[in-house]
This record gives structure tokens, C-alpha cells and sequence, in this order.
């Protein structure tokens, strides 16, 4: 999809804003709202790059990664990052935007998830390789359900403190 880019240039890799928007555009349409371009050759390179498009209404599955930390750079629009305890309580919630936040690293461990506060958003991510499957909370709806739906929608103003309930699809 898309195959002629990142542009390749004696080995130099360049993603411009055209690349971008499409990343975005594509987003739009897909099944998850989110898509991503991978910039590291395969999943056993020692660092795993990728720049992420996300629609609002997306659903991250809250996961996390035992063995590796996480780095986000926002790179257009405004996210929502969410950290939770180990039974699903939101224990923070940090807003990063394009242009006020540089980077944001999560450590290893720590369980998580993000949506787009603004229509559309566009992140870089870089964590170590090789690639390893993150592991998903078991608290949290799996993504591609209407719990997951509901849950979606409930990030987007969920605060410290707050618990997701599967049954009234709000806080409990």
C-alpha cells in the first residue's frame, strides 16, 4: 500500500508531508482507524521504527511490553496516554501534542494505551528490537468488539482514578 515510500536515497530514508497525509488518509478508511508504516527492514532489527496514523475512535488495546521501553513522538495532532494500574485503574493521563511535547518514553512493564484527542494524529514510535508481541490486559476489551467500541469513547474523557466497566460501558 505503500510501497513507494519511505523514499530511499543512498540508504537515507525521507517520509515527507505528502507520505504523511496519506498515512493519515489510509487511517481514515481502515478497519482499526489507525495504519502504520514500518521504517525498519524486518521485526529481528535491533530497533523497531514506525510512524503510526490514528483516527479518533480508534481502540488501542491497553498492553504492555515486559522487556521493552516504548519512545512517542507526536508528530501532528493531540493524544491522550493513558497509564493504568494492574487491575485497570487509570493512574495517569498525559495529553501530547505536535509541537508542545518532543518525546514521551514508557517504560517497560508499564501498562498503557492512547487515542487521538483531535481528529487525526500522526506518532513516531521507536522501541528496542527485535520485535516481541506486546501483552494485552486482561482487564481491557479486546480490540474489534462493541465493548471495545464503548471503551473507545470512554478514553476519550477518562481521567485518574477512573476504571473502565465492560457492563455500563463507563466508569466502575
Amino acid at each position: 500500500m505503500f510501497g513507494k515510500w519511505p523514499q530511499t536515497v543512498r540508504s537515507i530514508q525521507l517520509v515527507g508531508g505528502s507520505a504523511s497525509d496519506e498515512l493519515l488518509e489510509a487511517a481514515k478508511s481502515a478497519a482499526r482507524l489507525r495504519t502504520h508504516m514500518l521504517l525498519h527492514e524486518s521485526h529481528a532489527d535491533q530497533v523497531q521504527r514506525l510512524l503510526i496514523g490514528l483516527q479518533r475512535g480508534t481502540y488501542v488495546q491497553p498492553h504492555r511490553h515486559p522487556e521493552q521501553w516504548e519512545l512517542i513522538v507526536p508528530l501532528e495532532g493531540t493524544l491522550a496516554v493513558f497509564l493504568f494500574s494492574e487491575t485497570g485503574v487509570v493512574l495517569e493521563r498525559f495529553e501530547i501534542a505536535a509541537g508542545h511535547t518532543r518525546v514521551m518514553e514508557i517504560p517497560a512493564g508499564l501498562w498503557h494505551t492512547l487515542v487521538p484527542v483531535s481528529e487525526r494524529a500522526l506518532m513516531f514510535e521507536i522501541k528496542p528490537g527485535p520485535f516481541r508481541p506486546a501483552e494485552f490486559a486482561l482487564w481491557s476489551p479486546a480490540e474489534g468488539t462493541s465493548t471495545a467500541t464503548r471503551a473507545a469513547a470512554w478514553l476519550q474523557n477518562a481521567e485518574q482514578s477512573h476504571r473502565f466497566c465492560a457492563s455500563s460501558g463507563g466508569d466502575g
